[in-house]
């Protein structure tokens, strides 16, 4: 998972991660910024991303559903959860 932190910033920008349960090919991240991001798994250092916003404040936690259709996301100030559906594109 070296690849989940953007060189720019200090380390601590990222709050969570979950590895997708059934196929094992995806990790999701929670960021300080809002941001959901969606990565194939494993993730080398250079990796690309797609990048979900939805958030207003950081996100505390990041959960594949147990058949990886779906992610659930939970925000901190803003209080909200989020359900993502998940996508072959």
């Amino acid at each position: 998972m070296q690849g989940i932190f953007d060189p720019q910033q200090d380390g601590t920008d990222v709050n969570c991660c979950h590895r997708a349960p059934n196929s094992g090919n995806l990790l999701v991240t929670g960021d300080d910024y809002g941001n959901v991001n969606l990565f194939r798994y494993p993730v080398a250092e250079g990796n690309q991303f797609k990048k979900y916003d939805g958030h207003s404040s950081h996100v505390v936690t990041v959960r594949f559903s147990h058949d990886d259709r779906y992610v659930v996301s939970s925000g901190g100030h803003d209080r909200s959860v989020l359900v993502w559906r998940v996508t072959d594109s």
